[in-house]
């Protein structure tokens, strides 16, 4: 099943389409204790994403997107957030052409 995620790293941000497979209750019990409609996913496909020792990593569902706009919701509102801090810890002022720029520079990254 293809979803989508908001990765931060090293100050870009990118939206990647990954390959999921939601884990079971066999694999796993603790995800009888998720709240209703929650669930932990296995990232199959897309490798930048695998735990260090190469294993594929597992995601909860509030890091998963269904589509690619609800990704972009997600991004923007961080970028917005990051703009925000800036403002309230240093001062630094910012518009809405400074939203729209740094959005421009958001990669999507999709599977083949």
């Amino acid at each position: 099943m293809r979803k989508f995620t908001v990765q931060h790293s090293r100050g870009t941000t990118s939206i990647i389409e990954v390959e999921i497979e939601i884990v079971s209750a066999m694999e796993d019990p603790s995800v009888l204790w998720l709240p209703e409609g929650e669930f932990k996913a296995r990232i199959m496909a897309h490798t930048s994403l695998n735990n260090q020792d190469g294993q594929p990593s597992v995601w909860y569902s509030h890091a998963l997107y269904w589509t690619a706009n609800q990704a972009w919701v997600r991004a923007e509102r961080d970028v917005r957030s990051t703009f925000d801090f800036n403002l309230r810890k240093y001062g630094t002022p910012y518009t809405e052409e400074d939203v729209k720029a740094k959005m421009t520079t958001i990669q999507e990254v999709l599977l083949p």
